[in-house]
């Protein structure tokens, strides 16, 4: 009868220290599935210079000079800024000078 309540203690021991590691708290890894499958949409539209001045402007993460009247082909995902490098008379240093949106694919985008 004693070997039969040391075994009983025994086994509710290793019952109660395994219900503790089942309600343990999870880790505080986020992997954010859809991101891996998601993909992402190219705009693909044309900048035009209409001032009298060449314009420096960041695409993506290529500097580009748009000479006065000459267009430009862009390809950028959706949501990115195109941002002036240099201040010029329409433009301060820095600021956004378009946005690529679904709304601008095919399109001709004239900066004045």
């Amino acid at each position: 009868m004693n070997r039969k309540s040391v075994m009983g203690v025994m086994v509710m021991a290793a019952v109660l220290m395994s219900t503790q590691a089942v309600y343990a708290a999870p880790t505080a890894v986020h992997s954010p599935v859809n991101a891996i499958y998601s993909k992402v949409k190219l705009v693909k539209f044309s900048l035009r210079n209409d001032t009298s001045a060449p314009l420096k402007l960041k695409i993506g993460d290529n500097v580009v000079t748009l000479l006065p009247g000459k267009p430009v082909d862009v390809k950028l995902a959706d949501g990115k800024q195109i941002i002036a490098v240099e201040t010029t008379a329409s433009y301060d240093a820095g600021s956004v000078v378009a946005i690529a949106a679904e709304q601008l694919d095919g399109t001709t985008v004239a900066i004045h």
